[in-house]
């Protein structure tokens, strides 16, 4: 689930101006369209303020990276618990890909056309580093793939950041934000 996705087809102000203050090696060093596992990116973390991540917890042995975390299990596990109580961020997404059972890639987007927010945690040694929470994916949605990042409203963004770990049930029982998907897969046809 969600193994890459849209971070913005068109950079806003607020991002321009952050990017501005970086040097010109960091800003080369980040992933600011498609972003795929293991890359460096915008996210925002305490008072929404932008910072630079990878994404992609290290695993406990050392042996691949951890890129989406369930909530179900969340508050349970030893690897999450602590990171998701103290350190949650925001992913701004203008979409995600996903692939059906056929493996034929689709990009998913709000019917709105509007940037969304995806709840992240992260671990801040020996340098940040997150994961998107995926929850059961509800509706219509559920017929591409049975999993979705857990999204949060514009509205709660801040109240996810301060409080996202007391609040989880009422994050997830919001109603999920209609979405379109297109394939982007290229078939090839014979004439």
């Amino acid at each position: 689930m969600c193994g890459r996705y849209l971070f913005k087809q068109e950079i806003d102000s607020k991002t321009e101006d952050f990017l501005n203050s970086l040097e010109d090696s960091v800003r080369q060093d980040l992933a600011l369209q498609d972003v795929y596992p293991s890359n460096k990116t915008l996210v925002m973390g305490e008072d929404l303020k932008l910072e630079i991540m990878q994404w992609g917890l290290v695993k406990w042995d050392d042996k691949g990276l951890i890129i989406n975390a369930r909530t179900e299990t969340l508050t349970e596990s030893s690897f999450f618990k602590e990171h998701f109580k103290l350190r949650r961020c925001l992913i701004q997404a203008e979409g995600f890909y996903e692939w059906d059972s056929h493996k034929e890639k689709y990009l998913v987007k709000p019917v709105q056309k509007e940037p969304f927010y995806m709840a992240g945690l992260y671990t801040d040694e020996p340098h940040p580093r997150f994961c998107i929470l995926t929850t059961a994916s509800v509706g219509e949605f559920a017929t591409l793939h049975n999993r979705i990042p857990l999204m949060i409203p514009h509205a709660y963004a801040k109240k996810y950041i301060d409080q996202g770990d007391l609040f989880l049930q009422d994050f997830k029982a919001l109603k999920q934000i209609p979405l379109t998907w297109e394939n982007q897969s290229i078939q090839a046809r014979l004439f």
